[in-house]
């Protein structure tokens, strides 16, 4: 019998924490696409004048994560109260936030650290409720 493979967004649970804003389980408040690019690359070559090439094997993990959310969710408006606390928040405690994605359908998580946010999402007015998206950087990402 053939190998099937599942996906479920609902499987997919994300949380966000920042210890002076709170904890907020984004995946049960309207959370309805997660992307994440990894920045950094693991390696590259440099060659030298005589035709030899160094191998560098590069350490960054940083990286950027994009929410989808239904805007005025509670997904939302935690989001824009975590990002008006940072505005007018001490250096020291800017990059503290941390996001978690666990994937039980797929087995794996990505952990999120030193998240903050790129900007405030535009505000758009429809006869319906439209998706914003939050564009988020970390600093370190490790799946």
């Amino acid at each position: 019998m053939p190998k099937t493979t599942v996906y479920s967004l609902a499987d997919v649970r994300t949380v966000m924490y920042h210890q002076s804003v709170g904890q907020c389980v984004l995946s049960s408040q309207g959370v309805g696409k997660i992307s994440i690019t990894y920045a950094g690359d693991l390696s590259s070559h440099t060659a030298t004048a005589d035709g030899y090439v160094v191998v560098n094997r590069l350490r960054t993990h940083n990286g950027t994560i994009i929410l989808e959310v239904p805007q005025n969710s509670s997904a939302d408006e935690f989001l824009r109260k975590w990002a008006r606390y940072l505005k007018s928040a001490e250096s020291w405690l800017f990059a503290l936030t941390a996001l978690n994605i666990v994937d039980t359908a797929g087995g794996f998580t990505i952990c999120c650290e030193g998240v903050t946010p790129q900007k405030i999402p535009d505000r758009t007015y429809d006869a319906a409720c439209g998706m914003v998206s939050w564009v988020l950087l970390a600093a370190n990402v490790k799946e």
